[in-house]
């Protein structure tokens, strides 16, 4: 009899400790799928502007982004890019939008829509795209 007892004593035990540790392992499995969803990756798009006027407005060439992205695409895109001009340099005409890595392809299509800037004629160009604000600060000259 006690030695039934014993053995079915360090049978819970073994199962409550495998119980214990495949839910752990769930666990810990779940919040790394978790972290990876909740973090949004940004995308940086450098640019430059061939324009008439030297003088633009970096609200301005967001707006114009803005609306050449819900023209060609809808609004439902602008949505998902959200694109914004975080940086623009009005002695180089160079400048970074920031947008995420679901609609920066949207952006980068959208922009040569973008044909007028408050009246002026304007062309924007896409330089190079990267994942970090550093090294899109480093391409137009920013250190």
């Amino acid at each position: 009899m006690l030695v039934q007892i014993i053995i079915d004593f360090v049978l819970i035990t073994w199962l409550s400790i495998l119980t214990y540790l495949i839910l752990a392992k769930n666990n810990l499995y779940i919040r790394k799928i978790k972290n990876k969803k909740d973090i949004r990756s940004k995308r940086y798009i450098v640019f430059y502007i061939i324009s008439e006027d030297q003088k633009i407005s970096p609200k301005n060439v967001e707006d114009a982004i803005r609306s050449a992205v819900k023209e060609f695409l809808g609004s439902m895109w602008l949505e998902i890019s959200n694109p914004r001009v975080i940086i623009y340099l009005n002695e180089t005409n160079e400048g970074i939008i920031s947008t995420n890595r679901a609609g920066y392809k949207a952006v980068i299509a959208s922009l040569p829509l973008v044909k007028a800037v408050d009246g002026k004629k304007v062309l924007i160009v896409p330089k190079r795209t990267t994942g970090s604000l550093k090294k899109a600060k480093r391409l137009i000259g920013i250190r």
